[in-house]
């Protein structure tokens, strides 16, 4: 008997791709695209090289050179002299960068909530805390033991 794939992971898959497109309208009404999101995202973790930013956002760079020139122009990012290579330039995020990434995640948070119902937020919350936790985790390659740390 061949094995089949747990049915609340495809239900899973389901509900992030229609989440997906509820963040993308959200991001819309925001004036801020998926890629810049993501930028800032990376950014508000500390400054980036444009090269670095292009490979985590899993784009190209004539595409993240010209999304970098756009903020750039909104005053979302700046560049700035890296102190480890005089010869580099590093992105970071300015004060309204990091406003207009906060006031986005405020908007996809409240729209989430009204979304998911109150009776169904504390469930949904706690477990996709837990996962979002985990991703991190895998993304920055620490153990399941120092997630279990942040969770607790």
């Amino acid at each position: 008997m061949a094995e089949t794939t747990d049915r609340r992971a495809i239900l899973l898959a389901r509900a992030i791709v229609v989440l997906f497109r509820d963040f993308e309208r959200v991001a819309r009404q925001a004036d801020i695209t998926v890629p810049q999101y993501r930028f800032l995202l990376f950014l508000k973790r500390g400054p980036k090289r444009a090269g670095d930013l292009a490979i985590q956002a899993a784009i190209g760079k004539p595409t993240a050179s010209a999304l970098i020139a756009d903020m750039e122009k909104r005053g979302l990012i700046t560049r700035e002299a890296d102190p480890a290579d005089a010869r580099s330039i590093r992105l970071r995020l300015t004060e309204m960068g990091l406003a207009r990434h906060a006031a986005f995640e405020r908007a996809l948070a409240d729209h989430l909530l009204a979304l998911m119902g109150a009776e169904a937020s504390d469930a949904i919350l706690e477990a996709t805390t837990t996962l979002a936790y985990l991703i991190d985790a895998k993304r920055d390659e620490a153990s399941l033991e120092q997630v279990g740390e942040l969770i607790a």
